[in-house]
């Protein structure tokens, strides 16, 4: 049984999805392990998935050993309707050989090319001989939030009980509060400690037996040998010893409902509690204290009312600018420019943005010039599954239209979010219609990063848009 240790806004409702789904559930926080009455020997055991909140809130990371990633990934994808998986080509953790490609002037900073697309960026505590061509680096997990690939060649031999590191010390997990073991490791790592290295002796090391242990740092010394040996013979750039699969999960809107469904079951949930959550953290607070009134036995439609009326506070108004952030389904996130909010109603969702264009060249799909001055008016409405946007000269002439199919659509105090799903529907200035990039989505559902249920979502939308929105379009601009 898979061992998932779990952080974050997200972690009631996927602690009862992954339970469901026949994983175990380690290290719990104090609140989830009382919500799920978890054994407290669980409390030290290791893990083989690592979950934790990305910074914007929108989803999660999760770290992967053992093979771990391609079960984790399945079982998401059978229950969240718009879940979308992003597999990172590098691995955390992971020992490569890579090339150096670049030094600035302290020789401290360092471009090495770490397989034949990726470079990462060293800076090393000691300068590097500029006549080094290649070295042994590793993936710091400070890549995560720095949106880089972070190397140091300060290695550190990874194992379940402990790790090797390169300096003089015996370090022990803050996990472990018994002053007793605390005392016993840290005598025993100074015992067991291989010339030349350091332990840091991990959380699981707390219930471990001395053979184990010793075993393990025999075990990690023997691992560091055959990557040396190993290194000596491969050409960069090349991975030598795998580090943890990193998986990039986005949870758009309608995920986030289903997560707050499941979560519903264990615990008072407010209808939208991961949207609100990620929405920001003084409405994060809010949430909170509504749903322990909802706890505490205070009637739910009084709550929401008050709840609701505190929502009203932070969406955006009439006349305010916002970005639109058009987010990849290879995660990168694309600031489409500011528009101001001409109209937007908060009950129904609907929404109109207007945009005015600041730069030349030719609109992609509409084969027409784009000009400075141009005026983009884009209509939607929060949780639906496509984007219009209208394309006009600055003398009012319409020059085509784009329909954007893409995740559920939210809205933020200062932005218009969703995930682009590839295929748009373009509505020419001569009445031509296109279909652009289904084969960009053949390709997510073939790689994994998108469900089957998702997919023919997204064919059943392009249906309705073909049928009900373009010729809206059509008899508005186009006719004659």
């Amino acid at each position: 049984m898979l061992k998932v240790r779990m952080r974050g806004i997200y972690s009631t409702a996927l602690t009862k999805l992954l339970i469901d789904e026949g994983f175990e559930i380690v290290q719990p926080s104090t609140v989830i392990g009382e919500r799920f009455n978890l054994d407290g020997s669980s409390a030290l055991k290791p893990f083989d998935i690592d979950i934790f909140d990305r910074s914007d809130r929108q989803g999660i990371y999760a770290l992967c050993s053992n093979g771990s990633a391609n079960l984790l990934i399945d079982s998401l994808l059978k229950r969240l309707p718009d879940v979308i998986v992003r597999k990172c080509k590098y691995q955390i953790g992971g020992i490569y050989k890579g090339l150096v490609k670049h030094f600035d002037l302290s020789g401290k900073l360092l471009l090495v090319q770490i397989d034949d697309s990726l470079v990462g960026i060293l800076s090393s505590s000691r300068p590097i001989g500029r006549n080094v061509k290649e070295m042994l680096v590793q993936i710091e997990k400070d890549t995560l939030h720095a949106g880089k690939i972070i190397l140091t060649d300060n290695i550190k031999i990874i194992g379940e009980y402990a790790i090797l590191i390169r300096e003089d010390a015996v370090k022990i997990s803050r996990r472990i509060k018994d002053s007793e073991i605390r005392a016993f490791l840290k005598s025993f790592g100074l015992e067991v400690k291989p010339k030349g290295w350091g332990i840091v002796w991990r959380s699981a090391a707390a219930t471990a037996s001395k053979d184990e242990l010793k075993r393990e740092i025999s075990l990690l010394l023997e691992k560091w040998r055959r990557l040396v040996e190993m290194a000596s013979r491969a050409k960069a750039p090349t991975l030598l010893l795998k580090g943890k699969t990193l998986l990039n999960i986005e949870f758009p809107y309608g995920s986030k409902m289903v997560l707050d469904d499941i979560r519903g079951k264990i615990t008072p949930t407010i209808p939208g509690h991961h949207y609100y959550k990620a929405f920001s953290r003084e409405l994060s607070s809010s949430v909170d204290m509504a749903e322990n009134l909802l706890g505490k036995g205070y009637r739910k439609e009084e709550v929401l009312k008050s709840f609701k009326q505190i929502v009203q506070a932070y969406l955006p108004s009439k006349g305010q600018m916002l970005r639109i952030l058009h987010v990849k389904l290879d995660g990168r996130c694309l600031n489409l420019g500011r528009a101001e909010l001409t109209f937007f109603n908060s009950f129904t969702g609907a929404f109109k943005l207007k945009r005015i264009i600041r730069s030349q060249g030719v609109y992609d799909g509409l084969e027409v010039e784009r000009s400075c001055g141009d005026v983009a008016i884009t209509n939607g409405r929060v949780g639906e599954c496509f984007l219009e946007t209208l394309y006009f000269s600055s003398r009012g002439e319409f020059k085509g239209a784009y329909i954007n199919i893409n995740t559920p659509i939210e809205i933020y105090p200062k932005q218009v979010r969703y995930v682009d799903l590839e295929v748009d529907v373009c509505v020419l200035n001569n009445g031509n219609i296109r279909v652009l990039d289904e084969e960009k989505l053949v390709e997510a559902l073939e790689k994994g990063i998108i469900s089957n249920i998702l997919f023919r979502k997204v064919k059943f939308k392009v249906e309705q848009v073909l049928k009900n929105i373009v010729p809206k379009i059509l008899d508005s601009y186009c006719a004659g």
